[in-house]
């Protein structure tokens, strides 16, 4: 019947303008709310079939809520450092609770209203939890996703309770993948430096360095400040010196209170994945001039021999050589006045001594250790010298106590060119009347003046001063050898007498050289790599030639000694990179940064792109230090947060200095609004809105974020009590529907 049709078409108006003035309401009651987004109700018809041409069935109205969650409510600026506003699309990720678990909730909220609970975790009014993704310095792990923050790499990552670190997933959201940002635990600290980058021109129009004419240049240094983790700040300098047209190689000053640094580099993979060492060096630093009887204890790989140094103001007892192990007095009384003094005769010593022995250099009241190309691993025990800085070196891990003992590793062999003669026989016999030939020139040992032969290619070495009692003092020898090469040497500089050993190094211009031992027999040892082989092989008793050209990862042609720290394009851009970390030990307490399980990571370095011009650069002009950035830093309280656009926290100290903690995703959907929303103005993802795609701030669609500022609620009150006006007007209109189609009821009974 039409009447009872007209009737319950009334009553659907009444339910739904009843939830039109719902939704108004609410939008009133939540004009402040922060985040808050507007509801509405559409309306549609509800139809009822039509049965009969003649008379109408009436049907009603039905109403659906419609949220505008993607509707950008207005900005409102703040005083408060952990309000945030997104302008744009996405939300906040958030949880019931600080430290997810199974079965807590995960939702989405613009209500950006964060403050720093109870327990220092960001909690917005609604009573949810920010979730971010925690940030590490990069580690050089290349499976760890890595973001660029003020130039310095960070990671996504943090470390679980049991100190391992977590690689983050950025594309899961779960306890595992989101952390808590959490201020109270950041406190104050000091940050050991894990990365430095930096940008130089390096001028194409310097000449190739010359050791025997440093004054005409090809060496540059690029300063910097690292810090250890205990705070403690260091100056120290990267050093490029220029070895061919477009290739210059690296190395490093050692910071004061460390005992040594070590370069690496991973571009040569063929002979092996790990990681060769390009540069060493190391120091012994000196408080005061050592006691008598103290000694320090070095150890060449080369010749298996320990060198010990024993500190005498001529009472100390200095034991005879044996074995491998020979003891070197180092007087401490006749004309030693201070620091300085000591290290100048302990320099003479050592190379009165020693293979290779201009590694070691006295610099005040430091002596200077700095690998050759040619020379082998060394290691140096200064535990039983405690006026010496480096006796503090390496705790062990069990008791902490210093072992004082630190290594000075040798180049790696894959990626150097070069030969090494130790002379390591004492009797002279072992030389007198024998020959060694280098270059095409055979030098003949003897002990009385003879006339070279330079027709005959025969030049004589007269080693008389170098003898007593059948012994010949190896180090004098050598002098005298060295300045007879001088004189006769095709290229002088290729051949350098270092203490007890010849070293040989080829250059980028000269020719291959080829050498013949096998006179001298065991009188020496050391090694060579042999152009034939393109292998190491030992040069004792033999005849090997060193090419000026050697091949690293199976193809590549390299020349002269090592290879090239960084090789440039005709462009001037780098064509690649040798060098990419430094590994620092110790002396002063901190953690040495060498990669060990147990101690902290090295330090990588970032000096641009191949084939870009964001870094180093080798064009005309002067040199240049474009930037350098370290990250790291002293000692120092909390003071604040600051959150950027992009959404990275970073955390603020009194000392100036800044630490990126974590970063703030932002959350989209293919259709926002078909989220449930919950208590808390917050909503849950479902099938009609499809899967939370994570976004940092201002990529891929993501919305920027605005520190400082709040998402003000989208609803507007003069159209909100418009709808008011009109949705009481359209209800009373439907009670009128009712009380006519009463009315009309009425009469039909009265009728009867």
């Amino acid at each position: 019947m039409s009447i009872f049709g007209a009737m319950q078409s009334g009553i659907s108006a009444l339910a739904s303008q009843s939830s039109s003035m719902g939704a108004i309401s609410d939008n009133i009651a939540n004009v402040n709310t922060i985040g808050y987004k507007n509801n509405s109700v559409a309306f549609s018809t509800l139809v009822t079939k039509q049965t009969s041409s003649s008379l109408y069935s009436p049907g009603g109205v039905q109403s659906g809520p419609k949220q505008s969650v993607s509707a950008q409510g207005l900005l409102s600026a703040t005083s408060n450092s952990t309000d945030v506003a997104i302008s744009g699309s996405g939300f906040f990720v958030v949880n019931q609770a600080a430290n997810p678990g199974e079965g807590d909730l995960w939702a989405y909220t613009r209500a950006g209203s964060f403050s720093v609970d109870q327990n220092g975790y960001l909690k917005n009014t609604g009573g949810y939890y920010a979730q971010a993704w925690s940030l590490l310095p990069w580690d050089g792990n290349p499976n760890a996703t890595v973001v660029d923050v003020n130039g310095i790499k960070y990671m996504k990552a943090y470390y679980d309770s049991a100190g391992n670190t977590v690689y983050i997933n950025d594309n899961i959201i779960d306890g595992t993948n989101l952390r808590p940002v959490n201020l109270s635990n950041i406190g104050g600290t000091a940050t050991p430096t894990h990365q430095i980058s930096l940008g130089a021109n390096l001028p194409s129009s310097d000449p190739i360095y010359d050791p025997t004419n440093a004054a005409a240049g090809g060496k540059r240094k690029v300063s910097a400040l690292i810090y250890d983790s205990l705070g403690n700040a260091s100056n120290m300098s990267l050093e490029y010196t220029k070895t061919s047209s477009n290739g210059w190689s690296m190395g490093a000053s050692v910071p004061s209170g460390a005992a040594s640094v070590t370069l690496y580099g991973g571009r040569e993979t063929a002979a092996d994945t790990n990681q060769d060492v390009y540069y060493a060096a190391g120091q012994l630093e000196f408080t005061k001039i050592p006691e008598n009887g103290s000694s320090i204890a070095i150890t060449d790989a080369g010749t298996n021999t320990t060198y010990n140094f024993i500190f005498t103001n001529g009472t100390a007892t200095i034991p005879p050589d044996a074995g491998n192990n020979k003891y070197i007095a180092v007087d401490i009384s006749t004309g030693i006045i201070t620091t300085s003094d000591f290290t100048k005769a302990f320099e003479t010593a050592i190379k009165n001594s020693m293979p290779s022995a201009n590694r070691f250099t006295a610099d005040g009241s430091t002596i200077q250790i700095v690998q050759s190309v040619a020379g082998s691993e060394l290691t140096i025990d200064a535990s039983k010298t405690l006026a010496c800085v480096q006796s503090a070196t390496n705790p062990a891990q069990d008791t902490g106590i210093p072992t004082g003992v630190f290594t000075i590793q040798a180049i790696d062999n894959d990626i150097k060119n070069t030969a090494r003669i130790d002379f390591t026989s004492t009797t002279a016999a072992d030389y007198l009347n024998k020959t060694i030939t280098l270059d095409g020139k055979t030098y003949h040992f003897v002990n009385t003046d003879t006339p070279d032969d330079p027709d005959a290619g025969d030049y004589y070495v007269n080693i008389n001063d170098a003898i007593s009692g059948g012994k010949v003092d190896v180090a004098k020898m050598m002098n005298i050898f060295g300045g007879k090469l001088n004189t006769t040497a095709t290229e002088p500089s290729r051949f350098v007498i270092s203490g007890s050993s010849l070293e040989i190094l080829p250059s980028s211009t000269g020719g291959d050289i080829a050498i013949d031992t096998t006179d001298l027999g065991t009188a020496i040892s050391g090694i060579v790599r042999d152009k034939d082989t393109n292998a190491w092989k030992s040069i004792r008793n033999t005849t090997a030639t060193l090419a000026n050209e050697f091949t690293v990862n199976g193809t590549e042609v390299e020349q002269g000694a090592v290879v090239p720290a960084v090789r440039f394009n005709a462009d001037g851009t780098p064509k690649y990179f040798y060098v990419d970390e430094m590994a620092i030990e110790w002396s002063n307490g901190a953690q040495n940064m060498d990669g060990d399980p147990d101690n902290g990571t090295r330090i990588t370095l970032d000096m641009g792109n191949v084939g870009t011009n964001d870094g180093l650069t080798n064009l005309s002009g002067d040199f240049l230090t474009n930037y350098i950035n370290q990250d790291g830093a002293k000692f120092g309280s909390y003071t604040g947060v600051s959150i950027s656009e992009d959404g990275v926290v970073t955390a603020l100290f009194d000392n100036g200095e800044t630490r990126p903690i974590a970063i703030l995703p932002l959350a989209t959907f293919a259709n926002a609004e078909g989220m449930d929303a919950l208590t808390g103005n917050t909503w849950i993802e479902t099938d009609a809105s499809g899967q939370a795609m994570l976004r940092q701030a201002g990529t891929n669609g993501a919305g920027e974020i605005t520190a400082y500022s709040l998402e003000s609620s989208n609803v507007d009150l003069a159209t909100e009590f418009s709808n008011m006006i009109v949705t009481q007007r359209a209800y009373s209109a439907a009670t009128k529907i009712i009380t006519t189609a009463d009315e009309m009821l009425d009469e039909l009974t009265r009728m009867t």
